[in-house]
């Protein structure tokens, strides 16, 4: 009944607008179907969006959800914002912000004014800004909290990157920042990190002295691999409904190439819940002041 009184086209809004109305319930507060309806409607793409993306990017979106490039829910952003402690009315910044998913979590949890960082964007979207826009006009000081999604395990040069989170934070403000950490030092894991050139994980211990070397202390971490794996598990419903989608394209080379991103996604995946499962890799919380 709720996809049929959505009054939005296609399954995919349909879902959306209902899962968005369940957040409101369960967060506990009102939804306004007008505006939900209209924004989701603003954001399906369109045939020449989605040509001028890459495949990575569109399949990464039909499995993990609307404006997600890797898992993620409502309940995992919400976690970790609680964890900020901001006041109602706040600045907060997402770094690592994907297509702009969690951006659209925080909105719908909080009432704080916030913004989002990513490494390659490609959305039209005010609130989303890439790393080479974000260095070309910094606001620095200019944030109350900050939470950082896989990201310093990308960068060749963590401690900068933690920097510039720190240039964009008030002092003393907290920040979050979730990561993929290894058991051991000097573990690579290339099948977990194939595309991450330069990066790579680092122990706990390691990321530590990244985020103090940066401008932070830290304050508390912990284990959330076993809240992340079920997250990876329930994204992969959405790998038959990929496949389903991308078999019925008409245009061979789209298909093919589709086709390609699919199963490397899924073969990344695969490989990351493995080694998560065998304890060689762990997602981590890291809770930090900005000194």
């Amino acid at each position: 009944m709720a996809l049929a009184a959505s009054g939005l086209p296609g399954i995919p809004a349909k879902i959306a607008f209902t899962r968005r109305k369940f957040h409101a319930w369960w967060e506990g507060y009102a939804f306004d179907a007008a505006a939900e309806r209209a924004a989701i409607v603003a954001r399906i793409p369109g045939a020449a969006d989605m040509g001028s993306r890459p495949p990575e990017e569109i399949v990464a979106e039909i499995i993990w959800g609307e404006g997600r490039q890797q898992p993620g829910a409502p309940v995992w952003t919400m976690r970790f914002a609680r964890m900020l402690a901001l006041p109602v009315r706040a600045n907060a910044i997402v770094l690592g912000a994907g297509g702009g998913a969690p951006l659209d979590d925080l909105k719908h949890g909080t009432r704080w004014k916030v913004s989002g960082l990513t490494r390659y964007k490609n959305y039209n979207r005010s609130d989303l800004r890439s790393y080479d826009e974000a260095l070309q006009k910094l606001h620095k000081a200019s944030t109350a909290g900050a939470l950082s999604f896989f990201e310093l395990h990308k960068d060749p040069d963590p401690v900068s990157f933690t920097r510039l989170a720190a240039e964009l934070l008030v002092p003393g403000a907290k920040a979050v920042f979730v990561d993929f950490t290894v058991a051991r030092k000097g573990a690579r894991l290339r099948s977990c990190f194939p595309a991450v050139k330069y990066g790579a994980p680092r122990t706990h211990s390691e990321f530590q002295s990244v985020l103090r070397d940066g401008g932070f202390s830290i304050s508390d971490y912990g284990d959330e691999t076993g809240i992340f794996m079920p997250i990876i598990a329930q994204g992969w419903a959405g790998w038959r409904r990929a496949y389903e989608a991308i078999s019925s394209l008409e245009n061979p080379s789209m298909r093919a190439d589709l086709m390609r991103a699919l199963a490397g996604n899924a073969h990344l995946w695969a490989e990351r819940f493995d080694a998560l499962r065998s304890g060689q890799l762990q997602v981590t919380r890291f809770q930090a002041t900005r000194n």
